[in-house]
């Protein structure tokens, strides 16, 4: 086992918490922060104390980062919404992993979520600063599962959604849900930075230490550790 169980819980959180949107340019760069919750696992005391309440997401010129650092660790996933790449890096302690996904491997990932058929509906709000327009999500096996979402067309990043479960939707998404080994999650964004100092914009590029491994290794070794908590 490669990391703690108080460490593992954070390394899903990213894969399908930012999406890539908007037919409109004035915002190509910044920083959204959102709050997770997880209703399902309130009354277990020692998991829900230890998931994360807090996820940032940094964008610039379709390029998405998602990262998750504590102590000794970093979890990132770099998205580039361009040309539809993925890759991952988990550093804890002196150990490190990086994932380079194939095409292969991305529709892989894709085949591995929930469906969703996506209704656009005629309703909007404000959320972090940000238009947002809301849209619903079915489930096509489960009717029960049932998702709101609410997306702004504000971002200038093309490829909405490539990698989620909701690529329907034509924004990028500041309020859903999502499932990754067994935990339902929901985001909801809470703050907005519009720029970023040199240093951030440094970040769309992951380290260069790391043990290189496949997609399927890397979600093999997830499920493994998940499953300890069965």
């Amino acid at each position: 086992m490669f990391v703690k169980h108080s460490t593992i819980l954070f390394v899903f959180l990213s894969i399908f918490i930012c999406s890539c949107s908007s037919n409109k340019p004035e915002i190509k760069e910044g920083t959204i922060i959102y709050s997770a919750d997880y209703p399902n696992h309130k009354k277990n005391a020692f998991l829900y104390s230890i998931l994360p309440k807090e996820v940032q997401i940094s964008f610039k010129d379709g390029v998405v980062r998602n990262d998750i650092s504590r102590a000794n660790l970093q979890n990132i996933l770099l998205f580039d919404c361009n040309k539809k790449q993925m890759d991952i890096y988990f550093q804890y302690g002196e150990e490190a992993f990086k994932t380079k996904l194939t095409p292969n491997e991305i529709q892989q990932m894709l085949d591995e979520q929930y469906q969703y058929a996506i209704e656009l509906v005629d309703e909007s709000d404000t959320l972090a600063g940000f238009n947002v327009k809301k849209a619903i999500a079915r489930n096509k096996k489960n009717k029960l599962d049932v998702i709101t979402l609410w997306y702004t067309d504000e971002i200038a990043i093309k490829n909405p959604n490539w990698y989620n479960s909701f690529g329907q939707v034509p924004g990028v998404l500041l309020a859903y849900s999502v499932d990754r080994y067994g935990i339902r999650m929901d985001y909801k964004a809470v703050k907005f930075i519009p720029e970023m100092d040199e240093s951030k914009k440094r970040l769309f590029t992951l380290p260069a230490k790391g043990t290189a491994i496949s997609y399927s290794e890397y979600t093999k070794k997830m499920n493994d550790l998940f499953a300890t908590f069965e």
